[in-house]
C-alpha cells in the first residue's frame, strides 16, 4: 500500500505537535476566551506519545486505504474538521475541553467509507465505524490520563466529514457550469 504524499503531513501531524503537559496550553477549552486558535490546535496535540502515535497510525492507515483519490479530500478535512468539531462542542449543553486527533480520525474513517461507498470496502468501513461508535456510546472509555474520551467529537467527525465532502463535491460539479470557459465553449 503506497501512501499518497498529500496525506502524509496531516497523518504525521500528531507526532510533530506537543503532547503531555505542553499540549495542555494548546487544547480546546470553552472557557478560554479570546484564544480562537485552540479550536484548530486541539485536534493535533495529544495527552501523551502513545495517544499521538495511535492517532497518527490511524490516520496513516486511512490515508493508505483511501489511496490517491482520497488524498486531497482528506487534506481538506484535516484543515476544516478541527474548527467544526470545536464549534460542535460549543453547541453542546455542557461543552468540554478536548485534545487529540480522534475526531479527525473518525472523520477520515467516514470520509474513506463515503468515497468508497460504491465498493464493498466502503460498506465494510461504514459498518465498522457505526459499530465502533455504538460501542463507545454504550461503554465509554477513559483516555491515557484518566479523562473521559469525548465521544461527541468522534460522532461529530464521523457526521461532518461526509457532509463536507458531499458539499465540496457538489460545489466542484457546479463550478464548471458557472465558469466563463465552459460558457465560451457552448
Amino acid at each position: 500500500m503506497r501512501l499518497p504524499p498529500a496525506s502524509l503531513l496531516p497523518a504525521l501531524l500528531p507526532l510533530l505537535t506537543p503532547w503531555g503537559e505542553a499540549a495542555r496550553r494548546w487544547l480546546f477549552d470553552p472557557v478560554a476566551g479570546g484564544e480562537w486558535w485552540r479550536a484548530f490546535t486541539a485536534s493535533w496535540v495529544h495527552a501523551d506519545w502513545r495517544h499521538a502515535a495511535l492517532n497518527s497510525a490511524s490516520l496513516l492507515l486511512l490515508a493508505g486505504l483511501g489511496g490517491r483519490r482520497a488524498a486531497w479530500p482528506l487534506c481538506a478535512l484535516a484543515l476544516l474538521l478541527p474548527w467544526l468539531i470545536a464549534l460542535q462542542q460549543l453547541a453542546l449543553p455542557e461543552p468540554q475541553p478536548f485534545l487529540g486527533a480522534s475526531g479527525v480520525v473518525y472523520g477520515w474513517w467516514a470520509a474513506v467509507a463515503w468515497l468508497k461507498r460504491r465498493e464493498t470496502a466502503g460498506h465494510w468501513l461504514a459498518a465498522a465505524l457505526l459499530l465502533r461508535l455504538a460501542w463507545q456510546g454504550l461503554w465509554p472509555n477513559l483516555g491515557p490520563g484518566g479523562e473521559p474520551v469525548l465521544w461527541s467529537a468522534h460522532v461529530g467527525g464521523a457526521l461532518l466529514a461526509p457532509l463536507l465532502l458531499a458539499g465540496l463535491s457538489r460545489a466542484r460539479r457546479a463550478a464548471p457550469a458557472a465558469s466563463p470557459r465552459s460558457s465560451a465553449r457552448s
